[in-house]
């Protein structure tokens, strides 16, 4: 034993953080949470004046489940630096979580005497507080949160949480829509707010709310439950609430045209109004028109069948097997079995989609949509009507690049949008695409990427794709995997860390910090630390960049959380959620779900993020805290998060603050995300499909 201790003192010596982790810290990144712990508190033993290996040991039996000895390893490491206020803070939330509410406040206090007006610790304070039904001193503490950390918007979540326990409804509301002004796609914030609307007798209010909650979470029990309840107490009809948005003139864009500045590309077909998974939606009935007029033709015979005059609307109707055309006065104009062809009757004109409450895919009810190329329609089955966008690829750039992407970022990160997106597509055209059985190359939605048409267009964004026109990104002269996100939270992941995604030698995981700075890999407890803290990063970028995106969070209630899990998994009540395998940026990539009947291991990105809540998780870059009564049974869930997509490529809010904060052109953004890789233009040769 005297041999290994002295084996294991040299190794410490050997290491930057004054022991070598090494072995532990790869337990706990293949997600044996157990054995990672057992190591680093070997290594405790073997470095009796270092609290590191104590911490590292902690947040990995939190993040294990096992908050008791979590809690006793980090007094272990308070004897070896007592004056760390990060370390009390941290046991207060471990004792918190226990329900134990004196001894969490005796160390939030503790932290707060070594560094006054310490965030986690008065965000501890304040849920001490809450918890023993002490209303100022909750709110005084969550006051001082909130001014720590002021473009959060769990703080106010947080308040308004409270606020609802004191019955202070009309400050809750407040919270909550301040809550939402920082971050539209909180669907736990709309809720409550939607629930205090019904109280107030805003029918109208609440029910606008329940709709904007289907938005991010369809199907959600609550939302299409209420929205039919309230659904006879509305003083307006529902299309007067949420008014679609209208296509009224043509767009004019100055100074750039950008139709004259580009030459002619390939076509590619784009898939319109798709689902999540980039299917078809159900459209069973379809408004069209245009400011220059349009004409209708078979698509097999190129026979004229309808002329169609400016500013006119005609529907589109699927019934049965065949498309129903019918003129403004609602009479049948024709009918087809087959595809037919939407054009304009003017070159460079546009197909417009007119809103319509009578149309089943919300795409195309809530608000009018315009598109350059041309239309196809066919009978698509139980889905009614396919819809088709064929438009030459460079026109197709113009209007994905502002859907991606805020127009008004610095415009290097524009281009560098460009050359990635044009990039995606000659790849997925040249492939047939993961849509080739649905007979399109890309959809418009997510999955592939987006795209909103003419209507999202705008010059910085156009300027983009003309100043890169036909620039592609390429390794050992391929097409490179493009990927790209909105956030990566601070830390890019490697494609070959995630199940399914390959491994690419330029999907590198690397800190998304300045470029002259290094940084290592975290171990769990600067994790822990960086993730629930606001540190810096390109995508970290006030300001430009929303910071919901950089950092979220989330409370879900256990009944909540057992109801969604047992919608995929039927695992019975959820007793843990177990976070194990995680690639070095801190992502999970395997988590294991423990309910009372069975549990089950989760591995693909998208469903991890999908489970947990009724809305997506923004990412994988999580920690779950399980709040328990002091009868043991789990409480609630509280889960602290970082940016927004898979993290696999190029950060698009890195981008932005790469070329804002650094000066970086597209070319050195380019190679700071996809290092190894080399743009070069291509020649376009025109077919006519």
């Amino acid at each position: 034993m005297r041999t290994f201790n002295l084996i294991l003192l040299f190794l410490l010596l050997q290491s930057g953080r004054g022991y070598c982790a090494a072995p532990a810290y790869e337990l706990y990144l293949k997600g044996d949470l157990l054995k990672a712990a057992s190591a680093y508190l070997a290594l405790a033993d073997a470095a009796p004046e270092n609290p590191r290996p104590l911490l590292n040991a902690a947040a990995s039996l939190k993040q294990a489940g096992n908050y008791y000895e979590a809690a006793r390893a980090m007094v272990r490491a308070l004897e070896r630096d007592p004056q760390n206020p990060d370390i009390y803070s941290e046991l207060g939330w471990l004792r918190f979580h226990q329900a134990d509410y004196d001894g969490a406040r005796s160390a939030f206090e503790a932290a707060i005497r070594l560094q006054p007006l310490h965030p986690r610790a008065e965000l501890g304070l304040a849920s001490v507080y809450s918890n023993l039904n002490e209303k100022e001193k909750t709110l005084e503490h969550l006051d001082k949160y909130r001014k720590l950390r002021p473009d959060f918007a769990g703080v106010d979540y947080i308040l308004a949480w409270n606020y609802m326990n004191f019955d202070m409804h009309k400050e809750a509301e407040e919270a909550l829509i301040e809550a939402l002004r920082k971050d539209p796609s909180f669907t736990e914030a709309r809720l409550p707010l939607a629930g205090i609307y019904t109280r107030q007798g805003k029918f109208n209010e609440a029910w606008n709310q329940y709709y904007r909650v289907l938005d991010y979470a369809p199907g959600h029990p609550v939302a299409s439950k209420m929205m039919k309840v309230l659904e006879g107490k509305l003083t307006k009809q529902p299309e007067e609430i949420r008014p679609p948005f209208r296509i009224t003139k043509p767009l004019v864009m100055e100074p750039l045209d950008a139709l004259a500045s580009l030459s002619s590309s390939v076509k590619i077909r784009v898939g319109l109004g798709t689902t999540n998974t980039g299917k078809q939606g159900r459209n069973n009935l379809l408004k069209i028109k245009s400011f220059e007029g349009l004409t209708i033709t078979g698509k097999s015979s190129g026979k004229l069948y309808a002329e169609i005059p400016p500013d006119e609307a005609w529907t589109v109707v699927a019934e049965g097997e065949s498309l129903v055309l019918k003129g403004p006065d609602g009479n049948i104009h024709n009918s087809f079995k087959g595809p037919i062809l939407v054009k304009p009757a003017q070159a460079g004109g546009t197909v417009i989609f007119d809103a319509s409450s009578k149309t089943n895919n919300p795409w195309f009810k809530g608000a009018d949509r315009q598109y350059r190329g041309y239309i196809e329609l066919y009978p698509n089955g139980s889905r009614g009507m396919g819809v088709v966008n064929v438009i030459e690829n460079e026109l197709y750039l113009l209007g994905v690049v502002p859907s991606e992407v805020a127009p008004q970022w610095p415009y290097e990160s524009l281009k560098a949008q460009a050359v990635l997106a044009r990039t995606q597509v000659l790849i997925r055209r040249a492939r047939g695409g993961p849509h080739k059985a649905d007979g399109y190359h890309l959809c418009d939605g997510q999955h592939c990427q987006a795209y909103k048409g003419k209507s999202n267009e705008a010059n910085t964004t156009n300027n983009a794709v003309v100043d890169t026109e036909g620039e592609i990104l390429t390794y050992h002269g391929r097409p490179a995997y493009t990927f790209y996100h909105s956030n990566c939270g601070g830390w890019i992941q490697a494609s070959k860390e995630v199940t399914g995604w390959g491994d690419s030698p330029y999907l590198v995981t690397k800190p998304d910090i300045d470029p002259s700075k290094s940084m290592a890999p975290l171990d769990p407890w600067d994790f822990h630390l960086w993730l629930t803290g606001n540190p810096d990063a390109n995508c970290n970028y006030p300001g430009r960049v929303r910071a919901s995106e950089f950092r979220w969070m989330k409370i879900i209630r256990q009944k909540d959380m057992t109801f969604r899990v047992n919608k995929d998994y039927a695992i019975g009540e959820v007793l843990d959620i177990i976070p194990l395998r995680r690639s070095p940026s801190g992502n999970v990539n395997t988590m294991k779900l423990v309910g009372k009947k069975r549990s089950v291991t989760v591995t693909r990105e998208h469903l991890i993020r999908n489970i947990l809540g009724f809305s997506s998780l923004k990412s994988t870059l999580f920690e779950i805290e399980m709040n328990r009564f002091k009868n043991g049974k789990v409480r609630n869930y509280w889960i602290y998060g970082g940016g927004w997509g898979h993290a696999i490529g190029m950060c698009q809010s890195g981008a932005a603050g790469l070329a804002g904060k650094y000066n970086k052109n597209y070319k050195e953004i380019m190679e700071f995300y996809f290092p190894g890789t080399t743009i070069r233009r291509i020649k376009y040769v025109k077919k006519n499909k």
